[in-house]
């Protein structure tokens, strides 16, 4: 309805307000087909009702511009009449979306002219006129206010006719034209803003719909509401090469000061260390917060970075967010390697604070491993938990590292992996020795035994540092069972000296199937390493390469510690391990790591030390056995060996042998009769503690087996006590001790205590202890020759005699007594006489308790 038109037209029928029938047309007024409607079928118009219209207002008009493809030509010149399509707006449905709310039309102004003119703007921007005169042809379709929501989603557009084409009837109803001189000023704002709507009834009072397009806002008339900061300029990518390059140089500077730092503890030198560890650190955080980088390279610094922090610091906070974006990053990437090296990390971490947990957690790698058939994945973390599992303070979980070990040894069976498989064996028997069951040394030969069928078809550096773990745990399985061979300790000693060991520790072992993606061990930060062909190594850390000299001394002198010769071997030992506690490292190491090699190495001091003080009890050597105990007590007190049982146990047990060599009886029965030696039951196994406290209750014995000893009524009972945990023991030497023990207590028939005894010398002969042979052979002169005369008790003397001249000075005291009883008894004065000479010469390196008494029946005492 255009107010420049004569209003109203004739009246016709239709509705009371003087509106039009609808007529049969879809209530959106479009065709179902999409196209304009035919123009017969166009709607008549309405009856005059409103007040006619004043000459300065106009009402808005509603253009439905035509589709992109379908757009009218623009217009040359204004056209005397033309007629805008009528919009029907059909009932609105109550369950549609509420009213939205239209802005108000702004009123832009045109050059060249004295008031406002109301323009009118697509969505593409093209503006129309309002004024009539001038129309510019619109550029985009304006949809209808309100529609349907069934129109909107199914119903096709129509097209666009021209607004110049002649339409059939148009002048039928309507008066002459406005002059067209109507000022612009004259149309107010009010006419603009109506807009044609549906019939409504007076008590549906509903707001007409508001067809608002908006114009495209200028350039010129923008006003900004905020300032407008500039973008941060991006960092130059040299620059984080810079700050990485800076990290990498701050952490050589720490690890070098890393073994210095750990020796002398000095604050300021803990201060410069830390201090360069924590601007390294920094550097890396600020790239990874600062720079984007590719995923491989971010996880790859992510990792660096989380095992820096494992290493040198404690901010679980930290640690915990750095590996879950990493692994969060690796998985979204396809990064496996750093995956699985992130998780094996996470592993060791959660070890330090919950053993079962990091235990449990591998679990999931292991089976994600498994599953996708990445078999060097697989090998590591399974050795992972065999190696965490040994580490459980207290009771280690043997079982669930055997149980790893063999489903290793399986896999690398069937893939052909030799190394790994050697690697197995070793660890199992490594593993079995350290075990309290009763076979377990059987087990630790049996698994040495498989390890060495493969190791002559490998080389030395396939194996890496594993070919001499086995004959170290070759000569300590012979030193527990009692039988120290010297043949396998040659052949240690020239291993030792090769010098092909690493010098900080880290060896490889080949995995000679590797996987055919290398991307599973692209970057594993360590865990892996690749050989000269490509093939894959799998990476262990043990001893570095000056340690191997000080076991090997150690050992060596395990084996033949009765000896002159072993002596010497603990005290070249003893120097090194003091050498190394003096000096800083030869390599560069953080500072925690350089405090577990330090701790290693007073163990290792320890343990010398101790053998040392053993060694001399043995030798009669007091003041050197006095000299190592007060030493071994000052360090008992300090790290790492504080609140140690076993520390504290072995110490106890070295005072009563103190005691006991020093002829302090009551003293060393004293010590031998505490609560830490008490006997377990029969069933609890062998250990350490269990074997201890069987060596203070054997020493008990040979105290109170004297009648007149006050305490001798407990002889039984303790006897009763060894017999089930002794016999048949693995460590041979326990099970001869008992039995000596057993003969010279228990009595029996003459023909049982002669088998006996006899049987017991020839078990000493084969184990080569010297002093179990004197021992024996003393007492079979003293209890069954003693009253007798002919060449067997004097054979019997002799023997005795020269099996005790390169052993202990008490030994050799009751030796030389009983040759002087037997020869002055078989006419032999001479002999005798010489024996007296030998025994006065030595007389003066016994205990004073012992000097001046008689011998008793059994021939234990020295003569005067």
């Amino acid at each position: 309805m255009d107010p420049r038109y004569n209003w109203p037209p004739q009246a016709r029928q239709g509705y009371p307000n003087g509106q039009h029938v609808p007529s049969s047309q879809p209530p959106n007024g479009y065709a179902p087909n999409g196209y304009s409607m035919p123009y017969g079928s166009q709607p008549p118009p309405m009856q005059q009702v409103f007040p006619p219209a004043q000459p300065g207002q106009m009402h808005p008009r509603v253009v439905i511009p035509t589709r992109p493809t379908q757009q009218s030509p623009p217009q040359t010149a204004p056209q005397p009449r033309y007629m805008q399509p009528q919009v029907h707006m059909p009932q609105r449905n109550p369950n549609m979306m509420p009213q939205l709310q239209y802005p108000q039309m702004r009123q832009n102004q045109i050059p060249g002219h004295g008031g406002q003119v109301p323009v009118q703007r697509t969505s593409s921007g093209a503006a129309i006129d309002l004024r009539g005169q001038q129309q510019r042809p619109a550029q985009t379709p304006a949809k209808s206010a309100h529609r349907s929501q069934s129109f909107q989603e199914n119903t096709p557009r129509t097209q666009q006719r021209p607004v110049d084409t002649p339409i059939q009837n148009q002048n039928q109803h309507r008066a002459p034209l406005q002059p067209q001189g109507t000022p612009a000023h004259a149309r107010t704002p009010t006419a603009q803003s109506r807009s044609p709507s549906v019939i409504q009834t007076p008590s549906q009072a509903r707001s007409h719909p508001q067809v608002v397009i908006k114009n495209k806002p200028s350039t010129q008339l923008q006003t900004p509401t905020r300032p407008q900061h500039a973008p941060a300029r991006p960092l130059p990518a040299d620059l984080m090469v810079l700050i990485l390059s800076a990290a990498d140089e701050y952490i050589a500077a720490a690890r070098s000061l890393g073994s210095t730092a750990a020796m002398t503890l000095r604050p300021a030198d803990l201060d410069q260390y830390y201090k360069l560890m924590a601007t390294a650190m920094g550097c890396m955080e600020t790239v990874l917060k600062k720079y984007n980088q590719t995923p491989r390279d971010e996880a790859i610094l992510r990792l660096r970075y989380a095992s820096l922090l494992v290493e040198e610091t404690d901010n679980t906070q930290d640690i915990e967010e750095t590996l879950a974006k990493g692994i969060t990053l690796c998985n979204r990437s396809r990064l496996t390697d750093l995956k699985y090296a992130m998780l094996h990390l996470q592993a060791r971490y959660q070890f330090k604070s919950n053993h079962r947990a990091a235990l449990k957690l591998l679990d999931k790698p292991i089976g994600e491993a498994d599953t996708f058939k990445h078999i060097v994945w697989v090998y590591a973390f399974r050795f992972l938990k065999v190696s965490l599992a040994l580490q459980v303070p207290g009771r280690p979980e043997t079982s669930s590292a055997l149980q790893q070990l063999h489903a290793v040894a399986a896999l690398a069976e069937r893939q052909g992996d030799r190394a790994i498989y050697v690697t197995c064996c070793a660890l199992e028997a490594m593993i079995h020795l350290r075990s309290s069951a009763a076979d377990r040394l059987e087990q630790a030969q049996r698994a040495i035994a498989s390890a060495r069928s493969l190791q002559l078809e490998l080389s030395v550096k396939q194996l890496g540092s594993i070919t001499i773990l086995i004959d170290y745990i070759d000569v300590a399985c012979s030193i527990q069972q009692g039988q120290p061979s010297q043949e396998k300790l040659t052949a240690l000693q020239g291993k030792v000296d090769q010098n092909v060991k690493p010098d900080n520790g880290a060896f490889s072992v080949l995995i000679e199937r590797s996987s055919t993606n290398p991307n599973l061990t692209f970057n594993t930060g360590g865990v892996f390493r690749k050989a000269g062909d490509g093939r894959d190594e799998l990476v262990f850390a043990w001893l570095p390469q000056s340690d191997f000299g000080m076991l090997a001394y150690y050992l060596s002198g395990l084996v033949v510690v009765t000896k002159d010769k072993g002596t010497k071997y603990l005290q070249e030992g003893h120097a090194l391990t003091q050498a190394a506690i003096q000096r800083s490292s030869s390599f560069p190491v953080s500072v925690p790591k350089s405090l577990e090699q330090r701790n290693w190495i007073k163990v290792l001091d320890w343990h010398i030390k101790y053998t040392l003080g053993i060694a001399a009890c043995y030798h009669e050597d007091i003041a050197t056995a006095q000299t190592a105990m007060s030493m071994l007590h000052e360090r008992s007190s300090g790290l790492p060996f504080k609140r140690l049982e076993s520390y504290a146990r072995a110490l106890t047990y070295l005072s009563g042998m103190v005691d006991q060599a020093k002829g302090s009886l009551d003293s060393a029965l004293g010590t031998y009769s505490g609560p830490e030696f008490d006997l377990p039951g029969a069933d609890s196994g062998t250990n350490f503690y269990t074997d201890i406290a069987l060596l203070a209750a054997m020493n008990r014995m040979l105290i109170i087996r004297d009648p007149s000893h006050p305490q001798h009524y407990l002889a039984q009972i303790l006897f009763a006590q060894l017999q089930p945990l002794c016999l048949n023991h693995p460590n041979q030497s326990i099970d001869c001790a008992f039995r000596i023990i057993q003969a010279i207590t228990q009595e029996e028939s003459i023909k049982g205590h002669k088998t006996l005894i006899h049987t017991t010398t020839n078990r000493a002969q084969r184990l080569g202890n010297a002093q179990f042979v004197s021992m024996c052979l003393n007492y079979m002169a003293s209890k069954f020759f003693a009253n007798q005369v002919g060449d067997q008790p004097i054979k019997c003397a002799r023997a005795a005699r020269n099996v005790s001249s390169q052993g202990p000075v008490l030994w050799r005291a009751v030796a030389w007594g009983v040759c002087i009883d037997t020869f002055k008894r078989n006419g032999l004065l001479e002999d005798a006489h010489n024996c007296q000479i030998a025994f006065e010469a030595i007389r003066d390196r016994l205990p004073p308790t012992l000097r001046g008494e008689a011998l008793d029946a059994d021939g234990d005492d020295v003569v005067e």
